[in-house]
């Protein structure tokens, strides 16, 4: 994940979720051996499924059974005979990830892909897609219950740019916790907005500051998760 940098000078410099990304790291509960082949990690997957069978974990992935019989097999040419598209498909099901699955890096607990969940545009709006099934995004996070959203146009300027993912960690109603922070804030009214939070001048009501519009004033917030990260839009998809 690249890293978010300086806000220039012109910007007012707010105290900011410092703590690097958590890599994933395996719970105590998790046992990492035997798990040396993309079988055994496969193997793994489905006991953590708790399928009843073959069948039913061909169908829970979204795989043909025939293409997924001759991958989940013992004679299979072990990585070889696991598509990065069949990887993927059994990764997001689980919430693990493919490079995982495929290569055995990182570890099979973790948040190592999080749900889109929306958008960012102009004034920082926030705008939900109302499907219940969510594109997933490849992040370096762990952190439990991270969403993310995908920037539109210069909603973020400076801090991100048009295409690029930001990561907020799961929200909270403990607000003063968040003040100085930047966070993905829903208010009492149903509005959900990029923002830094600020304590306002009435009691129980906050402002809103943005770095590139005006500051919202002495709003009740019912909700915020804090800003976790950013993952660049590549320079193709940018051009």
């Amino acid at each position: 994940m690249e890293s978010v940098g300086v806000i220039p000078n012109r910007y007012k410099s707010y105290r900011r979720f410092v703590k690097p990304p958590v890599r994933i790291v395996p719970p105590k509960s998790v046992q990492l051996a035997p798990m040396n082949t993309t079988l055994e990690r496969l193997a793994y997957l489905e006991r953590l499924g708790k399928f009843r069978s073959r069948v039913a974990a061909a169908a829970a992935y979204g795989i043909p059974y025939e293409t997924y019989k001759k991958i989940a097999s013992p004679r299979a040419s072990d990585a070889r005979t696991l598509t990065p598209e069949h990887a993927t498909a059994i990764s997001n099901y689980h919430g693990t990830s493919p490079a995982w699955l495929l290569f055995g890096i990182g570890t099979p607990d973790g948040n190592s892909s999080v749900p889109l969940e929306g958008r960012i545009r102009g004034g920082g709006e926030m705008i939900v897609y109302e499907t219940p099934e969510h594109e997933r995004i490849s992040t370096d996070l762990a952190v439990a219950d991270a969403r993310a959203f995908e920037v539109e146009g210069d909603s973020m300027m400076p801090l991100a740019r048009d295409g690029d993912y930001a990561f907020f960690g799961p929200s909270t109603r403990d607000i003063q916790n968040l003040i100085g922070l930047e966070c993905a804030v829903l208010l009492q009214d149903g509005r959900r907005l990029f923002k830094v939070i600020e304590n306002g001048s009435e009691r129980g009501r906050h402002d809103l500051i943005s770095y590139n519009a005006e500051t919202i004033r002495n709003v009740a917030v019912h909700s915020a998760g804090p800003f976790l990260g950013l993952r660049r839009a590549s320079r193709l998809r940018r051009r």
